[in-house]
């Protein structure tokens, strides 16, 4: 078994992939556009991203714009957590997914045996970057 969050965006679905694509250094090993697909969508919405996969380190993140009429909820109780090989690629991770982001708990090693950092990230999603030390 296997979890795979699925993000949903209300028009800027495509800037957050490319964004996270950097940030993690991912790879977008799917995409499907509202016009790839038989359904009608309005002429504004048929650029828009019906269904992403961004591949990273063995993850997957699935990213949309979701529906026009029916847009996202907002903001809930999930935050995605990520485990990172090394203090120094999650320094690297961290200062780019930082970019326009709320820090919520600035990079730092944790009485648990760990460096941690959490933000919310410009699009609004809360991120928590975690690197267990080695004992």
């Amino acid at each position: 078994m296997k979890l795979n969050p699925y993000l949903i965006f209300s028009g800027n679905a495509e800037e957050a992939l490319n964004f996270y694509k950097d940030g993690l250094s991912g790879e977008i090993t799917m995409l499907s556009r509202y016009s790839d697909s038989p359904m009608p969508s309005d002429e504004d919405w048929k650029n828009k991203i019906m269904h992403s996969r961004l591949g990273f380190d063995g993850n997957i993140i699935m990213i949309s714009d979701g529906s026009k009429n029916d847009p996202p909820a907002g903001k809930g109780n999930v935050q995605l957590s990520v485990e990172i090989e090394s203090e120094e690629r999650l320094k690297e991770v961290f200062d780019k997914m930082s970019e326009g982001a709320k820090i919520t708990l600035p990079l730092g090693k944790q009485f648990w045996g760990a460096y941690f950092g959490m933000l919310e990230d410009k699009f609004g999603i809360s991120w928590m970057f975690n690197h267990t030390i080695a004992q």
